[in-house]
């Protein structure tokens, strides 16, 4: 049992199924890293960056209400300033989060702002919704209306302060804001995050960090322990099927090893295991044409030996006799011509000589194997003529025959 178990682990299902788990397990890592790197970077984003923005908008509110109690004066920028911004003749770039702290720097950016991406920046609007001030004043100009420029759902929770952010889409981008009231008014907080892939690693690490994304880290490594039993069920259901075809296989090799031909096996497929199958019958059936033909030649062979074997017996022994009687009763007829016992003896001697010869020339036909076929029957009718005073007149051409009708030929010239 223990060797059946493990030559089934090592075997072709075995491998099968290490095959189909691994296989398995691959595509799901992959799946789940490409939803870590497209679809994780949002949730980051409503847990991490949100908490910072909302900090920032609300610093913001706390700085702007004590500095400007009658509130902010037109045309303020806002922010912090920026070396290497483009007031200094510098490429400004997007603000990164702040990792040494739960807000962020939001650069204060006089310049023209070139590109069409979304920027970290605050913005304060006044009652009636439109610009006051903001950290970029080429984005977000002064009296400009708020509204063509932020997201809906921020306007609508500035003029009615019911969540403090949320994320959604400006003509720039996609951003995650925050508004928090300044007097009459309120400030305004955003900042840019990506939707493109990101290291799932790194993603996976942040969310480690989260609160309440136990869950979600557990589910992922529940969807990979539960891959095992599943790839196990469809390798043992996929290899089910040509493992019993191998196997098959394996029992009609070892039936033909132990000298068993008939053995056939049907065509169960047109994949390479069913041309297999097929090669394999026609072999066996070759190989059994060919043993039954060495038989057949092997028994012809044992016959003419023993044909030939008992030529020569008859040749040395009861033709030695024959020719000794012969001449005995040749010499009694020599020396009295007149005695008929002795005639007789002699000439029934010679018959008995002739038929022998016959039939050593039966017992011993010419061969085949020396010169073909006509110089066999050739020499068959000079032995006739011969040794038993039979004349045949021969008129033989060369043929090119299978060698069993040769064999016949011979044997229908004999018989005749």
């Amino acid at each position: 049992m223990l060797n059946r178990v493990r030559r089934r682990a090592w075997g072709l299902s075995g491998r099968l199924i290490a095959s189909y788990i691994l296989v398995t397990l691959a595509v799901v890592v992959l799946v789940e890293a490409l939803v870590l790197g497209y679809q994780a970077p949002q949730l980051v984003n409503d847990a991490q960056l949100r908490a910072q923005v909302i900090a920032t908008a609300q610093s913001y509110s706390q700085q702007l209400t004590q500095h400007y109690p009658r509130g902010v004066p037109a045309g303020t920028v806002l922010g912090v300033p920026v070396l290497g911004g483009p007031e200094h003749g510098g490429k400004m770039a997007m603000a990164p989060p702040n990792p040494y702290g739960s807000t962020l720097a939001v650069p204060a950016t006089i310049g023209p702002i070139y590109g069409h991406q979304a920027v970290t920046a605050v913005v304060a609007i006044d009652a009636g919704g439109t610009v006051v001030a903001s950290s970029a004043p080429s984005r977000y100009p002064s009296g400009q209306a708020a509204a063509s420029e932020l997201p809906a759902a921020a306007i609508a929770a500035g003029h009615n302060i019911g969540k403090p952010g949320g994320s959604g889409s400006t003509p720039y981008g996609s951003v995650t804001w925050s508004v928090w009231p300044v007097g009459s008014g309120y400030v305004y907080v955003q900042a840019p995050y990506s939707t493109g892939f990101i290291n799932p690693l790194r993603v996976w690490d942040e969310l480690g960090q989260q609160p309440g994304s136990g869950a979600l880290r557990s589910g992922a490594y529940a969807l990979l322990l539960a891959i095992v039993p599943v790839g196990v069920l469809f390798g043992l259901l996929a290899s089910r099927r040509i493992v019993r075809r191998v196997r098959r296989l394996e029992l009609a090799t070892l039936a033909v090893a132990e000298g068993d031909y008939t053995v056939t096996l049907p065509a169960s497929g047109r994949d390479e295991v069913g041309r297999l199958e097929a090669n394999f019958t026609t072999m066996t059936r070759q190989l059994g044409s060919a043993l039954d033909a060495e038989r057949q030649r092997a028994t012809g062979d044992a016959r003419a030996a023993e044909r030939a074997r008992i030529a020569r017996e008859v040749h040395d022994a009861i033709s030695q006799h024959l020719f000794g009687l012969r001449m005995i009763a040749a010499g009694m007829r020599r020396a009295d011509p007149g005695h008929q016992q002795a005639r007789a003896i002699e000439r029934i001697s010679e018959e008995a000589l002739r038929d022998m010869q016959a039939l050593l020339i039966e017992l011993r036909p010419a061969s085949l194997d020396r010169a073909g076929l006509a110089p066999a029957l050739q020499e068959i009718c000079t032995t006739y003529q011969d040794r038993l005073g039979v004349t045949v007149d021969a008129s033989l051409d060369d043929v090119i025959v299978p060698a069993p009708v040769e064999h016949a030929l011979l044997r229908i010239t004999q018989e005749a």
